[in-house]
């Protein structure tokens, strides 16, 4: 009996595992840094990098809930996004501790012009979304 629930909690937990690509594939988004700045600046768009690593229960859950809400959804179709694994090559400025961490990036400069570190729900997300979006619509609309 033991080993049974060994057995399944194990399994579980390798069911639930996802890396960064896997995840990316999963949202339909970038998994690269370099080809979400070539979009975003194709596009003309903010991109929204999120940084996880594996085994990590709030990067998980993140990219499981908050991003996959529809509400979430609707709203990122406004940015580049791309889901990159903490080891994976981007730009130093953005290296965390904490994950998942969350960096809204200027196109042109490739500098933060937002982050967030840690798990953060769907509500929270979408204001720092709409938040990031009027901010950075304002300053291009002022002349930068």
């Amino acid at each position: 009996m033991m080993r049974t629930l060994l057995f399944v909690y194990m399994l579980s937990g390798m069911l639930f595992a996802m890396n960064a690509q896997q995840a990316a594939k999963a949202l339909g988004v970038e998994n690269r840094y370099d080809q979400a700045i070539q979009k975003a600046k194709r596009d003309k768009k903010i991109v929204v990098m999120v940084v996880v690593k594996e085994h990590c229960r709030w990067c998980e859950k993140l990219v499981n809930t908050t991003l996959k809400d529809p509400r979430v959804q609707k709203h990122l179709q406004d940015f580049v996004t791309v889901v990159v694994d903490k080891d994976a090559p981007y730009p130093s400025d953005f290296r965390e501790n904490f994950f998942p961490s969350v960096f809204y990036i200027d196109y042109s400069t490739e500098k933060s012009i937002y982050e967030n570190v840690g798990y953060i729900g769907a509500k929270h997300f979408l204001n720092d979304l709409e938040s990031v979006k009027k901010t950075y619509e304002g300053l291009y609309s002022s002349g930068k």
